[in-house]
């Protein structure tokens, strides 16, 4: 579906860290011809790797969800910034796909995403040109983005002043809560907001509906009421608007709905019963990976939550490898991977396999990685981790946002841990 052809005749070789310094150079559509495994120590480590089957199988059991219960996906892309699971998401059904800035639209865009939505504010005259020249010389680019505020629509239409544009700007008004992230507070500026949208310029702005982020409510570490009270609000907010909000629609856009609470949003938003059909929008972005740390964790706090219906999992595709470089201490190791390589934003990496060479994998035993320098991880070894230099450790990441973004190549492995393919990051 996109054109992927770019990507796959770019040339690797030992100056792209997680490729052997030995290899000559190759296409990445190459790399599966070279018969490396990560056991055997054909790659240098760290490593950050992607399994295969993992990537599979969370994008079957979502595209189940979503076409059960009628909704639409556009995944966030700046958890992966990869155009080649771009490709993945559209062929698996996503409506579009979701950025988080105007130069991620340009990629995305570049590589053949036609549906996109920034779900942030456009502000600034080279992003706002930038976004027009797109939709001004592409016939079937459509874009959409969040808009909070007068002052934001009024400098969006400063600098599209003289500008003609093949399709206009389509804007979401985004709904936040009181010391939450960004987003309109209260219901009457919202509605205020909206008519002010029906007076632009129609060839250049159009209002085409909602948004919210659940994500970043206060509360949430009390539990999920927060989002069901600020879920109920924004559809309160879609009720009240008044009828010639709706004149020029063919459908009205509901999105919100992350990784970790997109059943509540979907459940809430389903409520809405309007004079146009409602397309429903979920911009979850790292289901596509999960983890093992902070969404592993709300995947299973989903779970045990009476008032929601999400009971499935989906399974951590992500793993980062390195050696034990180092033991000084008793009941103390070194990794060689730190912040240059791992998220650690979001909770640290957690050791899950320990492979030795001409052994095979060993108990992972009891090991907490408890701080990371640039290079360096501190590792606290406790009962059964009989652990050496040498040793290779498989650990899973917290928060896959900031994984990818460590990583310009990430190879693809199957579950023999066989380099199968390869994906690469443009951040």
């Amino acid at each position: 579906m996109l054109n992927l052809s770019q990507i796959n005749s770019t040339i690797l070789d030992g100056r792209t860290k997680g490729v052997p310094g030995t290899t000559s150079p190759f296409r990445l559509a190459d790399i599966g011809e070279k018969g490396w495994n990560v056991l055997a120590e054909d790659l240098p480590l760290p490593l950050m790797v992607l399994k295969r089957s993992a990537l599979d199988y969370n994008a079957n059991l979502f595209a189940d969800y979503l076409a059960q219960r009628g909704l639409s996906l556009a995944p966030h892309g700046k958890t992966t910034m990869c155009p080649q699971i771009f490709d993945e998401q559209l062929r698996n059904g996503a409506w579009a796909i979701s950025a988080a800035t105007a130069n991620q639209v340009h990629t995305m865009h570049h590589f053949g995403v036609r549906r996109i939505i920034l779900a942030n504010q456009l502000v600034g005259k080279a992003n706002v040109s930038m976004i027009a020249q797109l939709l001004a010389e592409d016939p079937d680019f459509e874009f959409y983005c969040f808009l909070d505020s007068r002052a934001q629509l009024q400098q969006l239409q400063r600098h599209l002043a003289g500008k003609k544009l093949q399709r206009p700007m389509r804007l979401l008004i985004e709904i936040g809560a009181a010391g939450g992230r960004t987003g309109v507070r209260d219901l009457d500026t919202a509605l205020a907001l909206e008519a002010a949208i029906r007076q632009c310029d129609a060839d250049q702005l159009a209002f085409a509906g909602l948004s919210a982020f659940e994500g970043a409510l206060p509360g949430l570490d009390q539990g999920s009421n927060p989002v069901s009270d600020f879920a109920d609000f924004v559809v309160k907010v879609a009720q009240a608007l008044p009828p010639e909000a709706f004149a020029k629609l063919d459908e009205f856009i509901m999105s919100g709905g992350g990784s970790a609470y997109f059943d509540m949003i979907a459940d809430r938003f389903a409520m809405l019963d309007l004079a146009v059909p409602t397309r429903i929008v979920l911009r979850s972005g790292c289901y596509v990976t999960n983890d093992h740390g902070a969404y592993h964790n709300l995947q299973e706090a989903a779970r045990r939550d009476p008032n929601r219906h999400w009971n499935a999992s989906f399974q951590p595709a992500l793993e980062a490898w390195s050696y034990v470089q180092s033991m000084p201490e008793p009941g103390l190791a070194f990794l060689t991977m730190g912040k240059r390589d791992i998220p650690f934003d979001a909770g640290l990496p957690l050791p899950i396999k320990c492979y030795r060479p001409g052994v095979g994998f060993l108990d992972i035993g009891k090991a907490e990685i408890f701080s990371t320098n640039d290079q360096h991880a501190y590792v606290r070894l406790g009962e059964g981790a009989d652990w050496q230099v040498g040793d290779l450790i498989g650990s899973g990441i917290s928060h896959p946002c900031t994984a990818f973004d460590k990583w310009r190549y990430i190879p693809v492995v199957d579950d023999d841990y066989d380099v199968i393919d390869a994906m690469l990051t443009f951040f």
